[in-house]
């Protein structure tokens, strides 16, 4: 039969469980306000991400900080483990959990665990309170629960070590462990009634702490706990570069562009608010951020979007509201007369949640993304609010107004007349798509590459290494049109899918297979936004193609004629070749080549790269805000004492080379591809 204090615990856990599924219900119909998204599919694929992300904390364990997390993680699980046999042996003293009772080894990692949990959680504390980092943030409800989480393993270690005590320190399931003989040690000379009662008080206590724990979670942020595990489950499968949700304007007519409304996210997009630690490495990695720009992802994220959708979500599921879209000021008045807080449905999503300016400041770079240990996916949100803005709207800056104009009448936002696409190629010999015979590759130039004068010099380069390697390929000529990169990111989908459709049915006419372009932008649209419009392209970075090209023996170079300075060069990883095509082998293998060159590596480098501030459309924007992004990192390559800044993309080129006039004009510091250093050794 059960005890009294059998019978106390179980109704005091059933009225923890209650408040527990009560408030997960809540969030659960908040969550489905969502636009639905079928995240389903492939599920070995996502196990094995929720194994990497989650099990392993793949991204934690990136930093020290992160190791110590992957420690608190295992712990808890250990924790939450060793509850059960210290719960049912609390209600049945002569009942015994078959393997976690009595289990020496269950035990032994256990104490150890529970130890390096302590251990970590005043190493965090030092962190949060007294280093006191930006991206942390020092809050009451952080404190509460490093207090809940300490007194569930303090409390634990002391119930042990009164029941070992009692038993004459001599417990089968404790033989291993430390730190329970170690406090048992304490209770030396005490009575085992007053030992009994201690035990017995203690476990009264750790029950209160746990089950108020219990509650607490689903209601504080950290039901990051529960919607993390999802999340890591639900990851986009999709690369990087392949994340925007494709929106067919024809076939959205009559309704609302991208997203105006909180309920218009997905499910998906509105669980990565539950999903988010507020960890703050999107913080520290992101360039508008750092640059002193509004945006900040992880408010944005884990602060302002969650409030809203608890905010809002509760008001339409208390009014049996689907969406507000068509919601009139009259009905929207006759709710406020019922329900004061129905005020929220009235807010704007772009102006009263989220300011313009941090809308427009996100570079795209991924950096966000790519550091995000719980698979939250931030890029996509902004684009779509973009959308919105741009074309339910019209609200968007001058200066993208006039780029896309230039698009629409001269197909490229330079502005240049479409006949003079391929100029710079009039003395290449250069054969046209059109007239050639049988090309192995397409050389998408890209409008940088056909319009800027920098850029002009790498698209030569790559031309002459073609050529001398053998390589049948044609370019397009005046028949090529912007591929639509910055447009879409931009948000004007409708002129994106004109250019995007326009140029995959060329392509495909033409039988166009392979591609190969010195524009990482241009590579990562016609390489994973294509294929939703029906063009299914090879595509590769000339980086790529000219160190196969060399690896084959198609390529030969000459050796200078006389020995070559040494000459350092600080390699700038693009962020649309490197985060979003996971390459930075091949642009370093070719700097290599070059005889005298010494590559210099800056801090943010590969993976977690510095934006040149190009990307998202930035290109054509003015940067008003804080600093100019291009201009930190100019001063993260001149902190290498460089002697020139290796590149790989056309907007990289422009920015730095900006950045240099303005900040070291004199010192002589180049900007180079290396298809340029390559095409002088030919």
């Amino acid at each position: 039969m059960l005890m009294p204090q059998g019978i106390i615990f179980l109704l005091l856990a059933a009225l923890a469980a209650g408040f527990f599924i009560r408030a997960l219900r809540h969030k659960w119909r908040i969550l489905t306000l969502g636009a639905p998204e079928n995240r389903f599919d492939q599920p070995g694929r996502r196990l094995k991400n929720f194994a990497a992300l989650i099990l392993m904390q793949g991204k934690m364990v990136r930093e020290f900080y992160g190791i110590i997390h992957l420690f608190i993680f295992w712990g808890f699980i250990f924790i939450l483990l060793g509850e059960i046999p210290l719960l049912l042996e609390g209600i049945f003293p002569n009942f015994t959990v078959p393997l976690l009772g009595d289990n020496p080894y269950f035990y032994l990692i256990k104490d150890v665990l529970s130890l390096l949990v302590t251990v970590g959680l005043f190493v965090g504390i030092i962190r949060r309170w007294v280093m006191r980092p930006r991206r942390l943030y020092r809050t009451a409800e952080a404190a509460l629960v490093v207090a809940l989480v300490l007194a569930v393993i303090l409390s634990d270690w002391l119930i042990g070590a009164a029941k070992l005590a009692l038993a004459g320190g001599a417990l089968p399931a404790f033989r291993l462990t430390v730190v329970y003989p170690l406090l048992a040690s304490l209770f030396a000379g005490l009575s085992p009634d007053g030992i009994a009662v201690f035990q017995s008080t203690m476990w009264w206590l750790h029950v209160l702490v746990f089950l108020g724990f219990f509650i607490y979670i689903p209601n504080s942020k950290h039901l990051h706990v529960l919607a993390a595990p999802l999340n890591g489950y639900f990851a986009s499968l999709t690369p990087p570069g392949a994340q925007i949700k494709p929106l067919d304007p024809l076939a959205a007519a009559g309704k609302e562009y991208g997203v105006g409304r909180i309920e218009n996210f997905t499910w998906k997009q509105l669980m990565d608010s539950f999903a988010c630690g507020e960890c703050g490495r999107c913080l520290d990695n992101c360039p508008a951020n750092l640059s002193g720009k509004p945006l900040n992802p992880k408010q944005m994220i884990c602060r302002t979007l969650k409030e809203h959708l608890l905010e809002k979500g509760e008001v339409m599921r208390r009014h049996d509201l689907s969406s507000t879209e068509g919601l009139s000021p009259e009905k929207l008045s006759a709710l406020l007369r019922e329900d004061p807080e129905a005020a929220v449905l009235g807010k704007s999503l772009i102006g009263d949640v989220f300011s313009e300016d941090a809308l427009w400041s996100c570079t795209t770079c991924g950096a966000c993304q790519e550091v995000c240990p719980v698979a939250n996916e931030h890029v996509g949100k902004i684009i779509d609010m973009r959308r919105f803005a741009v074309m339910n709207e019209d609200r968007y800056a001058p200066e993208l107004r006039l780029a896309f104009r230039n698009v629409e009448s001269k197909f490229n936002p330079w502005g240049v007349s479409w006949s003079e696409r391929a100029a710079w190629a009039k003395q290449l010999d250069v054969p046209l798509w059109k007239d050639a015979e049988e090309p192995e590759y397409l050389f998408w130039v890209g409008c940088a590459g056909s319009f800027d004068n920098s850029a002009k010099q790498i698209s030569e380069a790559v031309v002459r290494l073609l050529q001398a390697a053998g390589v049948r390929f044609a370019i397009l000529g005046r028949e090529e049109k912007c591929c639509g990169d910055f447009i879409r990111r931009a948000g004007n989908e409708y002129l994106f899918r004109l250019m995007a459709q326009e140029n995959a049915a060329l392509l495909n006419r033409y039988g166009v297979r392979k591609i190969v372009t010195a524009c990482p932008h241009c590579l990562n649209t016609l390489k994973n936004e294509y294929p939703d419009l029906g063009g299914r392209f090879e595509v590769i970075h000339h980086t790529q193609l000219i160190w196969q090209l060399v690896q084959e023996g198609r390529l030969k170079l000459r050796p200078p004629e006389t020995s070559a300075p040494a000459r350092r060069i600080a390699v700038h990883d693009s962020c649309y070749l490197g985060r979003y095509q996971n390459e930075y082998e091949a642009p370093r293998a070719l700097f290599r080549m070059v005889p005298g060159v010494e590559i210099c590596e800056m801090e943010r480098r590969k993976d977690r790269s510095f934006c040149c501030g190009a990307g998202g459309a930035r290109m054509w924007l003015e940067e008003h805000l804080g600093e100019r992004i291009n201009l930190m990192r100019v001063r993260q390559a001149l902190e290498t004492e460089p002697a020139a800044i290796g590149v790989n993309c056309p907007y990289c080129l422009t920015m730095m080379e900006d950045g240099l006039k303005d900040l070291a004009p004199d010192r002589g510091v180049e900007v180079v591809d290396p298809a340029v250093l390559l095409a002088q050794l030919l």
